[in-house]
Order: structure tokens, then C-alpha cells, then sequence
């Protein structure tokens, strides 16, 4: 091996690992240390589950009532604690900020308040949640042209957004990724919400399987590429200010590392999961 090869090796080695340690790093910390220096209301709410719904094979969606009204942006999630465990969840909210109903879809793994989200919560069950954080679209925002970007559950805040503006004249287009066909929660309710409003536009992506989703709507077989994001900004540029213009990107952390560093307008987004 030469001595250039080697050291391309090398500095592939140490990329690797600066990765690896800093993916350890997050999922080895808490959600109340990730989201630290996050805004956060002073209020915890006491809520019951009014229902608990299965809405892919990984994914079940909850439908809290809360005791009194509970004010959030759309884009902000909650910290969510649970009966008999100190171990605190954190979860985007995806309901309209109108609705006298607060909406999580949680999906399973064995994080403590997730597991229990599947494995043991029933409706009637007892939680509180405590509103936090810092990218949301104001209620009352002018701008003309919102692109939403989402990998799997980070459909969540995105979608929170569509439902709280649907009825302005604001654009929202959403670029709407996920692994399989099934993973493609909340399929359902965009289809509506475009087929009533004209101001909605989504695009699918899968990244397996099959790429039909019925007879009318099918989606695109590959990731959601900065090609694919740039074509957008640039055809929504040539036709609005930029400053007229946001875009939201919720995801895993590699899809918002890379793409955050290729789409040629500012992201807004946080990585805190």
C-alpha cells in the first residue's frame, strides 16, 4: 500500500469513527440532555389517552385529551412522561395546534417511554407532556411558499404545519420519504388534504419495495435527492422572493447532515432524537 493510499485510509478511518462516536454519543444520551439549552414551557399538562391506534407495522399513533388547553406551534414537540418510570420521551407533535386534541406518533423501540407506547399503554392511561422547541412555523407567518422535507417519522412536525396553514394562501409543498409503502404513516390524511386544497402538493419516496401506493398516486423509487430539492428551490425562486420562502427537513440525522449541506436555501430543523 502506498503512502497516499494509506493516508486516504486514514483519514476515512477517522471520519468513520468521529461519526460512530457521535451517533453513540446521541443515542447513549437523554432526551432532557439533548434538548437542554431548548426553549420550554414552565407547565407540565395532565392528559389522558383518549385513544391508541396502530397506523403502520412500527408506528401507533396517540390521541391525548389534556385537562385544560395545551398551546403549541406547529413544528414543536413535547417532553412526554409516563406512569412508573423517571426515563422522559420526547415526541413531535403532528395535530393542528386548533384541535382541542394533542397527537403523537411514536414509533417502537425499546427506549422506556416508546416501549411502553407499545407494549403497555391503553386508552384511559395517565401522562403529562411539557410544550418545547425552538423551529415551528408561527400561526401567523406571511410567507408564501413553505417546502417541507420528511424521512420516515419526521413526517410529525411537518405535517403539524400543513394542517395549522391549509386554509391561508400559503404553498406547502412536502417531499415525503420512507423505507416501504407501509411506512408511509399519515398516507391517508395528505391525500385529503390535497385533494381539497389546492395550496398542498406531496411527493412519495421509497427507498424499498414497491412503488405503488393505489390507482391514481405512486411514488418515486430512490431517496429524496438534492437534485430533486434543488429543482424545487430553484423553480419556486424564479417565481418568489427567497425571503418569502422557508424550508422545514425532518429526519434521521444523516438524510438532515447531508441534505441540509446541499439544498441551496436555508433549512430550518432540529436533531435532538
Amino acid at each position: 500500500m502506498t503512502a497516499a493510499s494509506l493516508a486516504l485510509h486514514s483519514r476515512r478511518f477517522t471520519s468513520l469513527l468521529a461519526t460512530s462516536t457521535s451517533v453513540l454519543s446521541r443515542i447513549m444520551s437523554t432526551h432532557l440532555e439533548r434538548t437542554n439549552g431548548n426553549t420550554r414551557e414552565p407547565e407540565v399538562e395532565n392528559c389522558t389517552v383518549s385513544s391508541i391506534t396502530d397506523i403502520s407495522p412500527t408506528v401507533k399513533l396517540l390521541q391525548l385529551a389534556p385537562e385544560r388547553p395545551v398551546t403549541f406551534k406547529p413544528g414543536q414537540w413535547v417532553d412526554f412522561f409516563i406512569p412508573r418510570t423517571n426515563m422522559v420521551g420526547g415526541y413531535s407533535l403532528c395535530s393542528d395546534p386548533q384541535s382541542p386534541y394533542l397527537e403523537l406518533a411514536v414509533k417502537y423501540s425499546t427506549h422506556p417511554p416508546a416501549h411502553w407506547v407499545h407494549k403497555t399503554c391503553k386508552a384511559g392511561e395517565k401522562v403529562q407532556v411539557r410544550v418545547g422547541g425552538d423551529v415551528f412555523l408561527e400561526p401567523d407567518s406571511r410567507v408564501k411558499v413553505v417546502l417541507l422535507i420528511a424521512g420516515g417519522i419526521g413526517i410529525n412536525p411537518l405535517l403539524s404545519m400543513i394542517r395549522a396553514g391549509v386554509d391561508t394562501e400559503t404553498k406547502y409543498h412536502l417531499l415525503y420519504s420512507a423505507a416501504t409503502v407501509e411506512e408511509l404513516i399519515f398516507f391517508d390524511d395528505l391525500e385529503k388534504l390535497t385533494a381539497s386544497h389546492d395550496n398542498v402538493t406531496v411527493e412519495y419516496f421509497i427507498t424499498k419495495g414497491t412503488v405503488k401506493l393505489d390507482n391514481l398516486v405512486k411514488a418515486n423509487r430512490e431517496r429524496i435527492s438534492p437534485e430533486a430539492v434543488n429543482k424545487l428551490v430553484s423553480d419556486y425562486k424564479s417565481r418568489f422572493d427567497e425571503s418569502d420562502m422557508r424550508c422545514f427537513l425532518c429526519g434521521p440525522p444523516p438524510m438532515i447532515d447531508f441534505l441540509s449541506k446541499e439544498i441551496k436555501m436555508k433549512c430550518e430543523y432540529e436533531k435532538w432524537w
